[in-house]
């Protein structure tokens, strides 16, 4: 069936469809080539059928800790919640939930993380051409820029059901349908109400989807690929992406409301005339696509991004936290992208004129580390001026030990004598001809402090002056 003729069947038909044809044909695929697929099958007492069953087949295998799921009846109907299990108390609360007749409860560990425990690594679906890889990724993409014959592989190698290069005119459309494992490349939305239902995408292609003229409400991907997302004149609340992939999406005269986007591969993102509430960005420790290096160099330029937004929007404590973490992961990448060996060793393989761009670029990037780790350590680059009174009281502690354990007899031995002159000395230039002193090696101790008091009461003012800039 073409898309356009899916989805004008109502949901339960819809969903009919998918499990007597493409997702029975997708988990055949699982049971031939996932490892442990048919063990982990057998440890939970799960068929496919069963699972199938619940249209939202992608939940059996999304999430890092325990599913508590609840099957009930309903006016005659059949529903399935998915409640991940948080920590020990939230486990048992969800265990003491009463049941009734028409109620049951399973408990079970999704796929991914239970098949990578029990082999003792990360990546273990195989993936044509590309050794193995820790989630289902969309590997193999024909006719990538042509919606009408454009199809979607994934891994382990499956073409998975086309339900995009077509217009969806309501955004009831998308509740109870089973989006999961799905193509859904070049699908536009269009729809001038939202639902108050929750909708949850996972495992899916979503490449240049177009949502216009729209209201999306509670809606999570996970897992989802996302390149070329258009939102244009939209409103979006409570929707979340879970460890997607977010490449070029652009976001004109939208509204986001409560938008978390988290664990999330994100590049190319802009806002043009957006209104934001609460917008959660957690940003993962590597991205899939990028080693280490590359995810902190997105990751500034996605905090640089949220900063002009929030800015913008006249968010002060937001623009503040953004810029701060936007300042330190330039510093995490000038740190960690430092090759001073490698440099030096064009020096040997080719000569100094080759090498000496290289070796320059490794110096300005040392300095910058060096100037930005003691404004970190001093007052947080500017917007957390309090860190400067803890370096103060740092400081003026120090400087009354070495004093303290000083030859000065005038003041050696006396601690509270040695903290009141190191107090005087780090607030003021006075006492630089301190007579016990005068003949002391410990006079270029005492400008010191004065020299360090004056930056630092510098930096005070300036980072609270900084505030207004906001």
């Amino acid at each position: 069936m073409k898309p356009s003729e899916l989805w004008k069947l109502s949901s339960s038909e819809f969903n009919k469809y998918r499990r007597e044809n493409d997702l029975k044909n997708l988990f055949e695929v699982f049971e031939k080539k996932l490892p442990l697929f048919n063990e982990w099958l057998e440890s939970h007492k799960f068929s496919i059928d069963f699972i199938l069953s619940t249209d939202k087949p992608g939940s059996f295998f999304y999430g890092l800790t325990d599913i508590i799921l609840f099957k009930y009846e309903n006016e005659g109907r059949i529903y399935f919640s998915f409640y991940a299990i948080e920590d020990e108390a939230h486990d048992k609360r969800l265990k003491k939930v009463k049941l009734e007749d028409n109620q049951q409860v399973f408990q079970f560990t999704p796929y991914l993380i239970w098949a990578q425990t029990k082999l003792g690594k990360k990546k273990i679906i195989p993936a044509a051409h590309s050794g193995e890889v820790d989630s289902f990724i969309f590997n193999i993409i024909n006719a990538p820029d042509v919606p009408e014959i454009s199809r979607n592989t994934i891994v382990p190698g499956f073409k998975v059901i086309k339900l995009g290069a077509t217009e969806v005119d309501n955004a009831w459309a998308l509740v109870d349908r089973n989006l999961d494992f799905a193509d859904l490349d070049f699908l536009e939305i269009k729809s001038d109400s939202g639902s108050n239902r929750e909708i949850n995408i996972l495992y899916s292609s979503c490449r240049h989807m177009k949502i216009t003229n729209s209201e999306i409400n509670f809606t999570t991907f996970k897992g989802c690929h996302f390149f070329n997302l258009v939102v244009n004149n939209s409103r979006m609340y409570h929707v979340n992406f879970e460890n997607c992939d977010l490449f070029k999406v652009d976001f004109n005269e939208a509204q986001l409301s409560n938008l978390a986007i988290e664990m999330c591969s994100v590049s190319g993102i802009s806002f043009n005339k957006v209104e934001v509430d609460n917008l959660i960005y957690n940003p993962p420790k590597e991205e899939r696509h990028v080693n280490k290096i590359g995810t902190y160099q997105n990751v500034a330029d996605n905090y640089k991004r949220l900063r002009v937004l929030y800015q913008n929007n006249g968010h002060r404590v937001e623009t503040s936290d953004a810029y701060f973490m936007e300042r330190l992961y330039e510093y995490k990448y000038n740190l960690h992208s430092m090759r001073f060996f490698a440099a030096f060793k064009q020096i040997w393989k080719v000569d100094f004129n080759y090498a000496w761009p290289d070796i320059r670029e490794n110096f300005t990037k040392l300095w910058n580390v060096i100037a930005d780790f003691i404004s970190l350590l001093i007052w947080g680059f500017g917007e957390k001026p309090f860190r400067t009174l803890l370096f103060t009281l740092a400081t003026v502690i120090i400087y009354s030990l070495i004093y303290y354990f000083s030859d000065v007899t005038a003041i050696g031995g006396n601690y509270r004598n040695c903290l009141y002159l190191s107090s005087i000395m780090f607030s003021t230039l006075g006492f630089g001809d301190y007579t016990p002193f005068a003949t002391s090696d410990l006079k270029l101790v005492l400008a010191s402090e004065s020299l360090i008091g004056a930056f630092t009461f510098g930096l005070f003012i300036a980072g609270y002056a900084n505030k207004s800039k906001y």
